[in-house]
């Protein structure tokens, strides 16, 4: 019981491959409508930046095997193996502490995340 209980918390932490973002209201967003950022911090983000984790704060948004760059939006190599969405170069983010669509809760935190508003 206890080796199911952190095999689902571990999988609950990783970041799922999904669908192209698309634009939603002015927002990218991914596939269930949850804003997307970008860290205009220098260097790659760090504890400080992310507030502690960053794999768990702001995961990356992961690509499928088999997406194809689209216009604006290119794909990146991912922290951790495999393909990342970027948006005009910068890879792009989930935001842990988003808990329902069209929530941006972490745009400008920390002065270094930012939702990409497309107005």
């Amino acid at each position: 019981m206890k080796m199911l209980s952190m095999l689902i918390g571990l999988l609950a932490a990783t970041p799922a491959l999904a669908a192209a973002p698309h634009i939603s209201d002015g927002m990218l967003v991914d596939e269930h409508g949850m804003t997307l950022y970008v860290f205009d911090g220098r260097g790659s983000p760090d504890a400080k930046s992310c507030e502690g984790d960053c794999d768990r704060n702001f995961p990356p948004a992961l690509a499928a095997p088999g997406d194809k760059p689209s216009g604006a939006l290119t794909l990146t190599a991912a922290p951790h193996g495999g393909s990342q969405w970027a948006f005009k170069g910068k890879p792009l983010y989930r935001g842990l502490m988003d808990k329902k669509p069209g929530d941006h809760a972490g745009d400008g935190l920390n002065e270094v995340w930012h939702s990409v508003r497309l107005r």
